[in-house]
C-alpha cells in the first residue's frame, strides 16, 4: 500500500470572478496553499514561475478560453500532469466530453458548495501523489536512490535527440567498482551492498547540476548521462569523482590490488561539429565509453579513459 503525504499542497485558482475566489479560499484554504489569476496570461506566469499541485480553472476567462488554457497546459511536457479541475455553471449535453477531451481530470459545478470542492480538490491530489510515487519507484534503484537502468535508458534517447538539435556535446560514461568479487568473496554480501551505497552516494553528491543524471547501471556498476558536458569538461569532473571514491577509504580485500576500493571509468562524447546523423546507433556513445571503460581495467584500474566516437 502507497501512503501519500499531506504535505500542503499549492492550489492555483484561475477564475475572474472574485465572489468565487473567496467562496474556494475558504474552502481550501486547510488543504493547501492559495494563489489566484484572473486571467490566462497571468496564470501562465504563475505557473512558470512554480508549477502548482493542482489548478481550478474557469471555463471562461477575460483573455483565452478555459478550455483552450486547458489544451496548452496538457500539451506541454513540463505541464502534462498537473491535474485540472474546471470551475463551470455549463451543463448543457456535450459540455462533458469537451471537459476530458482536452485533458481535465474533472469538473466542479456551479454554485459551489465547498464540502464538494474539499473532496474534489483532495481526492485528485492523493491520487496524483499516488501516481507520482509509483513513477519514482519504478525509475528509482531500490539499494542506492540513484536513477535504475530503465531511466538511463529513457533519458538517454531524449538527450540525445537534444543535443543533435541545439548542437551541444553529451558526454556518458560508465563506471565499475575495482574487483568488486574479491571485495564480496571477503566481507560478504552485507558489506558488499555496503560498499555499492556508500560509492553510488559519493557519485551522486558529486553531480551538481539538476540536468545531469546518475544512475546504477547493475551489479557495481554506474553511468553518468552529462549533457552540454565536452570531452574535457566531463574528464575533470570524472577525475575528481575518481579521486573522491579513493578518499572513502573503504577497506579492499587482501587480495585486490589497491588497498582501498576504487573505481574504473570509460567515458565519450558526442561533439557538435560532428554529424553523427548517418550513424543510426543510438548507443554508439556507450558502447564508446564501455570500450574505454575496459581500456581503464586492462591499464591498471582506477583511471579515466576517453573513447572518441571517430573511430566508432
Amino acid at each position: 500500500m502507497i501512503k501519500t503525504s499531506r504535505a500542503i499542497a499549492d492550489i492555483l485558482i484561475v477564475d475572474d470572478d472574485s465572489s468565487v475566489v473567496i467562496a474556494l479560499n475558504k474552502a481550501l484554504n486547510k488543504i493547501g496553499r492559495i494563489r489566484f489569476a484572473s486571467d490566462a496570461k497571468r496564470a501562465f506566469t504563475m505557473i512558470e514561475e512554480k508549477h502548482p499541485d493542482l489548478i481550478l480553472l474557469d471555463v471562461e476567462l477575460p483573455d483565452i478560453g478555459g478550455l483552450e488554457v486547458c489544451s496548452m497546459l496538457k500539451s506541454a511536457l513540463e505541464t502534462e500532469n498537473i491535474p485540472i479541475l474546471f470551475i463551470t455553471s455549463h451543463t448543457e449535453m456535450g459540455f462533458e466530453e469537451k471537459v476530458f477531451d482536452v485533458g481535465a481530470a474533472d469538473y466542479i459545478t456551479k454554485p459551489l458548495n465547498p464540502i464538494v470542492v474539499a473532496a474534489r480538490v483532495q481526492t485528485h491530489l492523493d491520487y496524483h501523489l499516488a501516481i507520482r510515487l509509483l513513477e519514482k519507484q519504478a525509475h528509482t534503484d531500490s539499494m542506492t536512490g540513484l536513477a535504475n537502468r530503465r531511466t538511463f535508458d529513457e533519458r538517454l534517447i531524449v538527450e540525445l535527440k537534444r543535443a543533435r538539435r541545439e548542437k551541444e556535446p553529451l558526454s556518458v560514461a560508465l563506471i565499475d567498482i575495482d574487483e568488486f568479487k574479491k571485495f564480496n568473496d571477503h566481507f560478504g554480501h552485507i558489506e558488499g551492498d555496503d560498499c555499492i551505497k556508500s560509492i553510488a552516494s559519493s557519485l551522486g553528491m558529486g553531480l551538481k547540476r539538476s540536468t545531469d543524471l546518475a544512475a546504477r547501471y547493475g551489479g557495481e556498476e554506474f553511468a553518468f548521462i552529462l549533457p552540454n558536458t565536452d570531452a574535457e569538461g566531463a574528464k575533470t569532473l570524472l577525475s575528481s569523482l575518481l579521486k573522491s571514491i579513493e578518499h572513502l577509504n573503504l577497506s579492499h580485500a587482501p587480495e585486490a590490488k589497491y588497498d582501498v576500493v576504487t573505481i574504473s571509468i570509460g567515458f565519450s562524447t558526442i561533439k557538435p561539429e560532428l554529424k553523427y546523423e548517418n550513424n543510426s546507433d543510438d548507443w554508439a556513445v556507450v558502447k564508446a565509453a564501455d570500450h574505454a571503460l575496459f581500456k581503464s581495467k586492462e591499464n591498471g584500474r582506477n583511471q579515466v579513459s576517453y573513447e572518441s566516437l571517430d573511430s566508432h
